[in-house]
């Protein structure tokens, strides 16, 4: 999936070369048109070849994710937000989706140095998942929300959050079954102490030394940094809209 997209944004790279040798604003339109389907394509490949090996938690979150993402790009690279003529509100949510983006990157490498390898093999009791049952949950809504609000309209940020409050409740109660069946006892104590959601900061405990599985948290480490990222590609494509390269069909609140 990597090599795909990377493929497909070296493709996109060529196509801004010729943009600039020949002047053809339909034309790169058309193919930055292209080159998303093509992405979009080799996504909802990798999702359905992964597919049958996953659990019904991992399956319904990957397809989702799938879905509302093809539906953001769709929304980033031919619409606008309104704002654009409001300085403040503008630059406020970018900072708002800057500090949200922060903190959940943060938190889910965070989460990931300890529960890289250990997810099925035992439960995970210490560093953020002592202040909460599902940190990684909790750290993906405030990220989700920063990104959102880093297309620096409220539409966007509205529709993370309905998502999140109508969509994570469900997984949270699959993922508490599962992980009560796997773990018995053991796991029925850790709900009774530990609340499932929303973090008690004071719970959190740090141990001496601890052993990461280098592969997975290096996967998840990466995974993570997209919260960054995307905030880099929002501005890109607004950079994109103000030169004239995309056109705008239309303006979001």
């Amino acid at each position: 999936m990597y090599f795909s997209g990377t493929y497909h944004l070296m493709r996109l790279s060529f196509v801004c070369d010729v943009f600039v040798a020949n002047g053809s604003c339909c034309f790169f339109v058309l193919r930055v048109m292209m080159c998303t389907a093509d992405i979009g394509y080799s996504m909802f490949a990798c999702v359905i070849m992964s597919y049958k090996n996953k659990s019904w938690n991992e399956r319904s979150r990957r397809l989702i994710t799938l879905v509302f993402g093809l539906f953001l790009g769709f929304v980033l690279i031919f619409g606008e937000s309104r704002w654009e003529t409001s300085p403040l509100i503008e630059e406020s949510l970018m900072l708002l989706g800057c500090i949200g983006a922060s903190i959940g990157a943060f938190g889910r490498i965070w989460c990931s140095l300890y529960i890289a390898g250990y997810k099925n093999a035992r439960l995970v009791m210490d560093g953020p998942y002592g202040m909460c049952r599902n940190p990684l949950y909790f750290f993906s809504f405030i990220g989700g929300v920063g990104v959102a609000c880093a297309t620096e309209t409220m539409t966007i940020p509205l529709i993370v959050l309905v998502a999140f409050a109508v969509y994570y409740p469900l997984i949270i109660k699959r993922e508490q079954k599962r992980l009560t069946e796997l773990f018995g006892e053991e796991y029925s104590r850790y709900c009774d102490e530990v609340p499932a959601f929303f973090p008690r900061w004071r719970r959190v405990s740090q141990p001496e030394t601890y052993t990461v599985n280098p592969k997975v948290f290096t996967h998840n480490f990466i995974d993570a940094l997209w919260f960054i990222w995307l905030i880099g590609i929002f501005e890109f494509v607004s950079g994109l809209h103000d030169s004239g390269v995309l056109p705008v069909w239309f303006r979001l609140p």
